[in-house]
């Protein structure tokens, strides 16, 4: 008796917390270039913000990354981890890291990885210049949108 009604609730808890595939999490950006530490959480705001403007994609609240974020050595490992615990199908990491022939750009790293099998869904890098900083969430979230292939269910 009692293990069926364990198989129930398990059931029930795992409809409720099925994965979004239109859902992301996006992460703190690790930031390696001094000076620019603020970019840190400026940026998962503003890939937040440009994400959720025009659907079919969307991404859990800032408010809630900040909560339940817990970086840690491997912070593409807990991107993941943060995706599943929001039930996010989506999980969104990037770093930041100083280009050493330039004190003018900067490499900029993001990776989109599906959070239910760890897929690994778009990888980019590439130079940025540190005075267009502010445009950048909107570059990352159209290249999200051009080359993430929405699942059809």
């Amino acid at each position: 008796m009692l293990t069926v009604a364990g198989a129930v609730s398990f059931v029930r808890y795992a409809r409720r917390h099925k994965l979004d595939p239109q859902l992301a999490a996006i992460a703190p950006f690790d930031i390696f270039v001094p000076g620019l530490e603020p970019w840190r959480v400026r940026l998962a705001e503003g890939l937040t913000k440009q994400l959720d403007s025009l659907p079919p994609l969307a991404a859990v609240s800032q408010d809630v990354v900040r909560e339940r974020w817990r970086g840690q050595a491997r912070p593409e490992l807990a991107a993941l981890e943060l995706a599943r615990g929001t039930s996010a199908g989506l999980a969104i990491y990037g770093r930041i890291d100083p280009i050493p022939t330039s004190r003018d750009s900067v490499r900029v790293q993001m990776i989109l990885v599906a959070s239910g099998d760890g897929r690994l869904l778009l990888t980019s890098d590439r130079p940025w210049a540190v005075a267009d900083l502010e445009t950048l969430p909107r570059a990352l979230a159209q290249q999200v949108r051009q080359n993430y292939r929405y699942p059809s269910d």
